[in-house]
């Protein structure tokens, strides 16, 4: 299969791309630098200069010739309560989402997948959320709409014209994930859990999201959606349980400050769908 990515040069690309090519496909990938575009190509990747956000890029044309479009393309900023940080986040999932399956439309591909998350559920405490859980409302988590806006995009799109398949995914955990500041804040004894510790984190390693994503592409059903995440974890038990793999003291909590939302994914229907399970573990960073 031919396949065209967005975001094929972030950690989850990076990952993804040598699946899709030990599995026999060829991968043309959109690049917004001449550096990235000569990274795509060492790979053995077909670059495609452009940016997902420029409506001057030709992304019909780089799409034509392509069964199937991924858009995995994010811009997660480093500190997200900074003023506007999440503006192109926002873009990309919006406008950005919109271009792509417009193109894909255009170009005659086939087979869509969309990647969402599922820290946009609204906070579940302890109760496990499977894919019909509510999103978030907009005035208890502002980066929620921006996900249902694109979710909502994909979903309009007749099943029958574009086969699309929208994968939550959790947390992202393992090399060059914000796991790693986390262990480096961790072995300098200034992580401080807020809250008590026991709302849940739904995690998953990034190489596990990549293989996901393989068996998504190659096989899922036309309209279908998962969740794809490893075992939820308490936050508390997560940010302890690393503090003891390192040797290091665990956190302290803050009952002060306000915990993030629970979020307890259940990725049940993806393993029974498509028998994807987890090999990587969400404590391969640091070292048993």
């Amino acid at each position: 299969m031919r396949i065209f990515i967005a975001g094929a040069t972030g950690v989850y690309g990076r990952n993804l791309i040598p699946l899709l090519l030990a599995h026999g496909h060829q991968v043309r990938a959109l690049a917004r630098t001449p550096e990235r575009a000569a990274a795509l190509q060492a790979q053995g990747v077909e670059p495609v200069a452009g940016d997902l956000l420029d409506p001057a890029t030709p992304l019909a044309e780089g799409i034509r010739g392509c069964e199937a479009v991924l858009h995995i393309a994010t811009a997660i900023p480093r500190n997200g309560g900074a003023p506007d940080a999440w503006n192109n986040n926002t873009a990309l999932r919006t406008t950005g989402t919109r271009a792509l399956l417009d193109a894909a439309l255009a170009a005659g591909a086939t087979r869509y997948l969309q990647q969402s998350i599922v820290m946009a559920y609204a906070d579940g405490g302890d109760r496990l959320l499977d894919e019909s859980a509510p999103f978030a409302q907009p005035a208890s988590r502002p980066t929620a709409p921006p996900v249902i806006t694109m979710e909502q995009m994909v979903r309009e799109t007749p099943a029958g014209r574009l086969a699309w398949c929208i994968l939550r995914g959790g947390s992202f955990v393992g090399p060059d994930t914000a796991q790693e500041s986390l262990v480096d804040r961790l072995r300098a004894g200034r992580e401080v859990a807020t809250g008590d510790g026991s709302h849940y984190l739904s995690p998953v390693h990034v190489a596990d999201m990549a293989a996901a994503t393989v068996l998504a592409v190659e096989s899922a059903p036309p309209g279908s959606t998962y969740n794809v995440n490893d075992e939820p974890v308490r936050y508390g038990d997560y940010v302890d349980r690393l503090a003891d793999r390192l040797g290091v003291s665990r956190p302290q909590r803050d009952p002060a400050k306000p915990a993030p939302a629970s979020c307890r994914a259940d990725s049940t229907a993806i393993r029974r769908a498509l028998g994807w399970t987890p090999s990587h573990g969400v404590y391969s960073l640091v070292n048993s």
